[in-house]
């Protein structure tokens, strides 16, 4: 298996945030609105770890019954120690694992090996590079990949994640989504007024 930086290195800043690898993850796996329901930071379950619920940093829902309305797990990690101080910490995943498919880690681009990701769990890689680079980077690539040349972001599925046949939403879960969608709602800004152009006599 390859080690970090056998390919060329992603231009992506290592201070990059969670939030703009999920920005792009959902750019590149769920622009479609009737399609997917994508949640971020979603809280959900019985488990409490610092007087709050787990936490799942996105989930997303396929709405379409012939497509089983598959549900996918994202976790982001944006350095190597946070990523090992995870896999120390399996029973982190469960709440993930147990409504989800698919289970991702979402990193930016050639932080990992494929050999340091569970065999449960998936690896998805995010960044920024030229198409140059990027002819050279999709060898990495084991699935579904997506590749802007206007703004040179990437993502691509290095390690496909297992599926599973896991039981359906429960109750709890889908309060969460509605707490969740209720939340970005209301934290989302209004849109400016709609301009009318004045009649002159």
């Amino acid at each position: 298996m390859e080690a970090p930086g056998a390919f060329p290195a992603p231009t992506i800043p290592a201070a990059t945030s969670a939030r703009r690898l999920l920005d792009i993850l959902e750019r590149s796996f769920h622009a479609s609105k009737a399609q997917w329901l994508f949640l971020r930071e979603l809280r959900v379950g019985t488990g409490r770890r610092n007087s709050s619920a787990q936490r799942l940093d996105a989930f997303a829902l396929n709405c379409m019954p012939h497509l089983a309305m598959k549900r996918i797990c994202y976790e982001v990690k944006t350095s190597r120690a946070d990523y090992l101080c995870e896999l120390k910490q399996p029973l982190k995943r469960r709440i993930g694992m147990r409504y989800s498919n698919e289970f991702y880690f979402v990193v930016p681009g050639g932080m990992l090996s494929i050999a340091e990701v569970p065999p449960e769990c998936g690896l998805i890689e995010v960044g920024n590079t030229t198409f140059e680079e990027w002819k050279v980077l999709i060898k990495r690539q084991a699935g579904f990949f997506a590749f802007d040349p206007a703004s040179g972001e990437y993502s691509m599925i290095t390690v496909p994640a297992p599926w599973r046949d896991t039981p359906g939403p429960t109750w709890e879960l889908v309060a969460a989504m509605l707490r969740n969608q209720r939340r970005e709602f209301e934290d989302r800004p209004p849109q400016p007024a709609a301009q009318q152009k004045l009649p002159f006599d």
